[in-house]
């Protein structure tokens, strides 16, 4: 069987083969690429290769390359090559593109690795060809063409589908037509770059004019890569000698980043505006002027959108509607496979976002049928739907006609996987746009350092990763162990997880006859006997404060640690195997585990000891990561202890103490409990406002140095609290900046127990605090741009609410305290939703769809402080009925049936 490897000459040899034959065979490959080239030389030609030995370096594949100048030489390393040749081979890097990357970074950097460089090929002929039906002579086409014959670089501004890819199409083709050269590069995809460019120039055909045009679509969907790419042009121009202009398209948000204040960096904007396109189109069309608003209001400036109803007006005679173009986007769709696939590429398309060919996997058949159906498109290796207003329309068809959101996950669920899927470099250059742009017309004042955030937690998670594969026990401390494989997973590490799993599910038992809570295989575990510690620094608060300081009945000395670590241990193990990966997730476990956390329950809620409401907080975590909420019996039970009064036998007196002593100080726990009641869905109560409000007022116990678990807790309590990141940055920062340092330290502090899960604890926290934080500001961005004018699903409508039919009379009536304590709650629930709608929303983007959803709900906060003033054991029928109006528009089926007291008769009076 014939071998198709790009490296044939250099797979026939054995991986031990010296360097001298291996780079000689390297050569051999590199000529037998370039031979396939046109008979024309190649935009950047090789010029001639050999093996040669350097003192002090030793034998290297000196590579020389040229245009219209001095050749350049660079030079690569037996390193190189074998990393690249005998690699995994996932990546594709042929021996043009390893000469691309030396090209680009000669010499290569310390630890580098080659990566998949995405080809800049131009759009299809089908492609081509649809723009040229949008190819007029406006304002914006025509000051793109005189800049560029002034030699300058432009960039093309606008809303997405005004037409900027049709013009800066139309302008290329022209210039391959007068036997120009085109590079042409969509930074959609983060592999496109440098290195790309390179590469192009080295496989197509140098042009007969001299002349390249460089075009760089979607500028703003990397912004890490922008000086990299014009350091490339400049190196390309200068060292080379070629004629390179770049004409690019972008948001007009990016428009600050785009000029640099150097010659290479000074991009002329040329506005691009949709409605003068449609205006044409509709005259060339002889569309009657008296439709003409409604086609342009149907299009929303979109000029592709106008076309598909000119067309539709062509072959029914008349004006589409908006349902009418959704039908005719969703055309020809036959099963549920083909259904959900397209509204996936649909909620990618709403923000510009595509989905690779690589990443397509099983869907790919579905892709292709799609494709030859004309309702999806296929450019350079990945799939779109065309511009965000169809996008939209396919999305909205698909809610509304085929119950998207319920049967498939939510457009900005969609999103957010795809970020996760599409790997490192995806992650990273949403990051950075995020960091930068809040919208495609608005910029960021102020950053909010996701991605250097992020780099170091990756640092962080390499270290974990480090330390697991020597000791996947972490020397037998479940609690290490576990926190490390929260972090590893979550920075998909999941070979690391696979390790540190198979230590713990052999660690512990729970399915054994007469198994109350989890037990420890063959012996106790090392950190059990922390437990013995915890005790003793009990026995210290005791003799301060006085026995049972908590709850009554509960010292120290009475204290069982084996059931307490045990609880604790329960907890850990349901946070594990409800958060494990996918593929590794053991459905068995987690109800064994869940029905383990019921017989263990106390009868009024607590997880024994009652003393340490911590404990407790800790098996809820682990029950929401389980993928239960506050619906769920045993979550519910827990968390109305955790609210609970210390009058009433509870925990809660304005904060939680930890019981601990110096273990979990009041600050730790106090953030653990409000993490645990927020995840398990339990809307901001004015207790929690309260516990919350004395967390921020002790800022400076928890951000002492040293307390970096209680700050990691706080921090992740804020978040959740908030519902916004605005309130976490400096201190984020601040504990990444120790955790940075702590990181380099070989052996895990162990000055108290606690100390021992620092370094795991607080990176399965800061992971999770990264992602909650990305999440917050994606989803934002995202949820705005999406559902902009639709309201949200799980809103309700603006219609009149009818009250509950009760008794008519405004007299004769007191509410009893059971009545009146269940009305106040209702205003609590209209409060804490109004408040996450708020915070769901708040922070530095306020579009214009945002202030809109705020405003309206803080006219319902004005008209619910007005309620409540008024609320008492008098209060009237009217009071009521508005109350409970409110409340159903606020929270919709979520508003429970309240009681309402016999008012007796009506007073005809």
């Amino acid at each position: 069987m014939p071998d198709y490897s790009p490296w044939p000459a250099v797979k026939a040899l054995s991986p031990e083969v010296g360097a001298y034959e291996l780079l000689t065979a390297a050569h051999k490959d590199l000529n037998a690429q370039t031979a396939m080239l046109d008979e024309r030389p190649a935009a950047l030609r090789v010029v001639s290769a050999s093996t040669e030995f350097r003192d002090g370096v030793g034998h290297e594949l000196v590579i020389r390359v040229e245009a219209m100048g001095q050749p350049t030489e660079v030079r690569l390393s037996e390193k190189d090559v074998r990393a690249t040749a005998f690699g995994d081979g996932k990546h594709g890097v042929t021996p043009l593109v390893l000469l691309s990357y030396a090209l680009q970074k000669d010499p290569f950097p310390s630890g580098w690795r080659p990566r998949r460089v995405g080809h800049a090929e131009p759009p299809s002929a089908t492609a081509m060809a649809y723009y040229s039906r949008l190819d007029r002579l406006t304002d914006s086409s025509t000051q793109v063409e005189r800049q560029l014959e002034a030699g300058r670089d432009v960039v093309v501004i606008g809303e997405h589908g005004c037409g900027k890819s049709a013009l800066v199409a139309n302008v290329a083709d022209k210039r391959l037509a007068a036997d120009d050269g085109v590079v042409w590069l969509n930074l959609a995809d983060p592999a496109d770059g440098p290195e790309s460019i390179v590469l192009a120039l080295l496989e197509q055909s140098r042009s007969r004019t001299g002349r390249y045009l460089l075009v760089l679509e979607n500028l703003h969907a990397n912004p890490l890569v922008l000086n990299e790419l014009f350091d490339c042009v400049t190196r390309l121009r200068s060292d080379f000698g070629l004629q390179v202009q770049v004409l690019a398209t972008s948001w007009k948000s990016a428009g600050p980043n785009l000029a640099g204040g150097e010659p290479t960096r000074e991009l002329r904007q040329v506005l691009a505006e949709g409605r003068p396109l449609i205006s044409q189109l509709l005259v060339e069309n002889s569309i009657s002027e008296a439709h003409w608003p409604t086609i342009q209001q149907l299009a929303q400036d979109d000029v592709h959108i106008a076309l598909t109803a000119i067309d539709l007006y062509g072959t029914r005679g008349t004006v589409p509607t908006e349902a009418d173009l959704e039908a005719y986007y969703t055309r020809q769709i036959t099963g549920d496979d083909q259904r959900e696939v397209l509204y996936r590429v649909a909620c990618l398309g709403v923000l510009e976002l595509q989905m690779a060919t690589r990443e397509a996997g099983p869907l790919l058949a579905t892709l292709q049928r799609l494709r030859d159906d004309g309702l999806i498109y296929q450019i350079d290796g990945a799939y779109l739907i065309g511009s965000r207003r169809r996008a939209q329309l396919v999305m909205n068809h698909a809610r509304q006609h085929w119950d998207a959101d319920r049967r498939w996950n939510s457009p900005e669920r969609n999103v957010w996987l795809h970020l996760q899927r599409g790997g490192e470099r995806l992650m990273k250059a949403t990051l950075s746009r995020l960091d930068q742009l809040i919208s495609p017309d608005t910029a960021r004042t102020d950053t909010l350092h996701l991605l250097s955030t992020w780099e170091t937690l990756i640092r962080l998670g390499r270290t974990l990763r480090k330390r697991s594969a020597d000791d996947p026990s972490w020397g037998d401390n479940s609690g290490a162990a576990v926190f490390a494989a929260s972090a590893l997973n979550q920075l998909n590490h999941v070979d690391s997880w696979l390790k540190i799993a198979g230590e713990v599910r052999t660690r512990w038992q729970y399915d054994g006859p007469g198994c109350g809570l989890p037990e420890p295989v063959d012996r106790v575990t090392a950190d059990c006997a922390d437990f013995d510690e915890i005790r003793q620094s009990m026995a210290t608060e005791d003799a301060i404060f006085g026995a049972a300081p908590h709850l009554a009945g509960m010292s120290a000395e009475q204290l069982d640690t084996g059931r307490m670590y045990r609880n604790w241990v329960l907890g850990l193990l349901l946070g594990f195997e409800g958060s494990a990966p996918a593929v590794h997730q053991d459905q068995k476990r987690i109800d064994r585990l869940v029905e383990v956390a019921r017989e263990a329950q106390e009868e009024d809620g607590n997880f024994y000891p009652a003393r340490v409401p911590w404990v407790t907080a800790r098996v809820v975590l682990g029950l929401c990561q389980a993928n239960l909420r506050v619906d769920h019996p045993v979550v519910r039970d827990a968390c109305n202890w955790l609210l609970r009064p210390v009058s009433e036998g509870g925990p809660f007196d304005n904060w939680w103490r930890s019981g601990t002593g110096t273990w979990n100080r009041e600050e730790a726990t106090t953030a653990m409990c409000l993490s645990a009641l927020v995840r398990a869905g339990v809307p901001m109560r004015p207790e929690m406002k309260t516990a919350h409000a004395r967390l921020m007022g002790r800022e400076g116990e928890w951000t002492t140095e040293g307390r970096e678990i209680d700050m990691a807790q706080v921090l992740e309590a804020t978040l959740l609290c908030t519902g916004a990141a605005n309130g976490t940055r400096d201190h984020l920062r601040t504990l990444f900046h120790r955790m940075t340092t702590e990181r380099k330290s070989r052996a895990l502090l162990s000055t108290a127990p606690e100390e021992r899960l620092r370094i795991p604890f607080v990176a399965a926290q800061l992971a999770d605090i990264v992602w909650r934080i990305v999440q917050l500001e994606s989803l934002k961005l995202f949820g705005d741009v999406i559902n902009q004018g639709r309201p949200e699903p799980s809103e309700p409508s603006e219609v009149a609410v009818e009250p509950q039919t009760v008794a008519s009379s405004s007299k004769g009536a007191t509410l009893s305290r059971r009545h009146l304590r269940a009305w106040q709650r209702g205003c609590e629930q209209i409060e804490g939703t109004i408040r996450e709608r708020i915070a769901k929303r708040d922070g530095p983007m306020r579009t214009p769809a945002v202030e809109k959803v705020i405003n309206e709900q803080l006219s319902y906060r004005a008209q619910l402080t007005e309620l409540t003033s008024r609320l008492d054991e008098h209060a009237d029928r009217e009071l009521l009925e508005q109350i409970d109006a409110l409340g159903r528009l606020v929270c919709g089926v979520a508003w429970p049936d309240l009681p309402w007291p016999d008012f007796g008769p009506e007073d005809d009076a």
